[in-house]
């Protein structure tokens, strides 16, 4: 299995590949390595693989997935900002263990209900939210990222693709929990620790 990502954390889009160590699920908190000293976040949706693909169509892509879940892309904006100086491989501030956490997967046909108020708060307060994330994943942009790609890589049954927010990140501190709420079913939950 393998997790690969569409996101901006430079404010253009990247190709990003995490193992399988990556995934946060089962409201386990997120353990921030000492070596992160700027630790940032964006709301993505993920989208579990269903069939075997390459190279396909943007009309046919929805065939391709057949569940749907909040996600959370974790990544250490020190640690990037200095690989990408540098120019070496941004694995360690992007894919390190845990790095994407997910929530609660649905039928693609529940595709709204997964995708609703997304929160920040401290010790019970409320302190930031993503309030337009959610218009970043209308059914064709889901779809013209699984056909992307599927132009670079052959997905398989099983493989996860997160699309994130093309949004300003959070930065998270110690203690922070991030949610995702839909309605008033909580669809995602993560402590940082």
């Amino acid at each position: 299995m393998k997790i690969v990502g569409l996101t901006y954390y430079d404010g253009s889009e990247s190709l990003v590949i995490k193992s399988d160590s990556s995934m946060l699920v089962n409201r386990k908190p997120l353990f921030v390595a000492d070596t992160i000293g700027d630790l940032q976040a964006l709301p993505c949706c993920v989208l579990r693989v269903a069939r075997l693909g390459r190279g396909i169509a943007p009309r046919f892509a929805s065939r391709y997935y057949d569940a749907i879940a909040p996600g959370v892309d974790f990544f250490a904006a020190d640690l990037l900002r200095k690989a990408k100086a540098e120019g070496k491989p941004w694995t360690e501030a992007v894919a390190f263990e845990n790095s994407l956490a997910i929530g609660n997967w649905q039928d693609i046909d529940q595709r709204p209900l997964a995708l609703s108020r997304w929160l920040q708060e401290k010790e019970g307060q409320d302190i930031g939210r993503w309030p337009s994330a959610n218009s970043h994943w209308s059914q064709e942009t889901l779809d013209q990222a699984v056909a992307r790609v599927s132009q670079m890589l052959t997905i398989r049954q099983g493989d996860l693709i997160y699309v994130a927010a093309n949004e300003q990140p959070m930065q998270l501190q110690r203690e922070d929990i991030i949610r995702c709420v839909a309605g008033e079913v909580e669809q995602l939950y993560c402590k940082i620790k």
